[in-house]
């Protein structure tokens, strides 16, 4: 277990997917924390996928559910690590009750910490909506930098909109 100043960070169980399944099924939270098309997903896929994961776990994730209060709220993960290069990406979902509240915030925090000081990376990298500003300004508290913009990348809200790219390095500076 993570703990952070807000949130908890531990392994996911099986009792946890349906209040993930719950956001997943949140379209607008999905849209935003993947680059898939958003639809709408099974309770039974969600649990067919944890149980393929249990038994033959992904070497380039790992993955944590986000608790408040003994309250699931959201997951968040590295994957796409990169070991010769020591680097990853960073993806987080939240019960959009809970946006705007610091949850977020502290969660990537507590990652980027383990991400650092216990799994060795030097780099933690994500991607982001340019014009969803909340998320912009929370990465940036955490001390994330724009590396670039991938200028009309995703489909949302109607429209073709920019992807910013954001990374944070372990000195602070990149090598």
């Amino acid at each position: 277990m993570l703990t952070g100043e807000r949130v908890t960070l531990r392994g996911v169980e099986r009792d946890d997917l349906p209040h993930l399944w719950e956001m997943y099924n949140d379209l607008e939270v999905e849209h935003r924390s993947s680059d898939a098309p958003p639809a709408p997903t099974s309770l039974a896929r969600v649990q067919a996928r944890f149980d393929a994961r249990a038994t033959e776990p992904d070497p380039n994730v790992v993955h944590f559910v986000i608790v408040v209060g003994g309250d699931v709220i959201g997951e968040v993960m590295l994957h796409s690590i990169d070991r010769y290069s020591n680097a990853c990406h960073l993806g987080i979902s939240l019960h959009r009750d809970r946006w705007g509240k610091g949850y977020g915030q502290d969660a990537v925090r507590t990652l980027v910490g383990y991400a650092f000081d216990k799994m060795n990376f030097r780099k933690v990298s994500l991607e982001v909506l340019a014009e969803d500003l909340r998320a912009v300004g929370a990465y940036r508290k955490v001390g994330f930098v724009e590396e670039g913009r991938f200028r009309s990348h995703t489909w949302h809200a109607g429209r073709y909109q920019d992807v910013l790219r954001m990374a944070i390095f372990r000195d602070g500076a990149p090598t």
